[in-house]
């Protein structure tokens, strides 16, 4: 059957994508900010300081295909993959432009998720000297509960950032979790071993990332948009 499937329908077994699922609310807000922003060109989209917080881990649970030899059990320590219940991670928060590239980069505290009151001490720091550097003139980030705060959004207006209204669930339309995937992927080679490892790495990889390669990404949003629209409002590859 599988030979059939595979070879005479062309019908091969795939891996399904993972992504986020989308209520009929969400489609028309993402159809909305598409059409909005439709118009915009590449360099207008340079000047978009795009942000995000990501969450990485000392271990990842992603499967893995190994080849036993015959007869050795599957259960050999050399041929499993090894995982712990409740890894060690830290939250990062990050930003670039495609004017400039990458921006500031904040490891949050153990144990501490962001709120309104520390993400204005994050944006005041790490990222209002890089918003006058890189000639921005929008800010996007996503829908937080701590984004949307009213101190939050008074000290943006303060500071005369404007700010898109990003559509929720919608990680295919911030570029910046391309950067994260493929930090993430370097972190699963480099394996550290403790928390100080994780940071330093990703220090490493974050100041060491190209600017072209965040050019690129911001120039990729028109594109973003007219799959968006293509497929209305649902997921797209990004």
């Amino acid at each position: 059957i599988q030979h059939r499937l595979q070879k005479d329908l062309g019908l091969p077994a795939r891996h399904a994508a993972k992504k986020p699922l989308l209520t009929e609310a969400m489609k028309k807000k993402r159809l909305q900010f598409c059409r909005t922003y439709q118009h915009w060109t590449s360099e207008d989209w340079h000047k978009v300081m795009f942000s995000d917080e990501s969450t990485f881990r000392l271990v990842r649970q992603d499967s893995k295909v190994v080849r036993r030899p015959k007869g050795v059990s599957r259960f050999d320590p050399r041929y499993t993959v090894k995982t712990v219940k409740h890894p060690d991670s830290v939250m990062v928060w990050g930003a670039f432009s495609g004017n400039c590239g990458r921006a500031g980069l904040y490891f949050l505290p153990k144990n501490v998720t962001m709120r309104g009151s520390n993400y204005i001490e994050v944006l005041q720091g790490h990222l209002l000297n890089f918003w006058l550097i890189h000639e921005c003139h929008h800010f996007m980030h996503v829908g937080a509960p701590a984004h949307r705060t009213k101190t939050v959004q008074k000290w943006l207006t303060d500071n005369n950032i404007a700010v898109l209204d990003w559509p929720g669930n919608s990680p295919d339309l911030n570029p910046i979790e391309n950067a994260w995937n493929i930090m993430k992927d370097k972190v699963q080679e480099a394996q550290p071993t403790n928390i100080h490892e994780l940071q330093e790495i990703l220090k490493k990889l974050w100041v060491t990332m190209d600017k072209k390669y965040f050019e690129k990404l911001a120039g990729s949003m028109p594109k973003r948009l007219q799959n968006v629209l293509k497929v209305k409002g649902n997921m797209t590859k990004y």
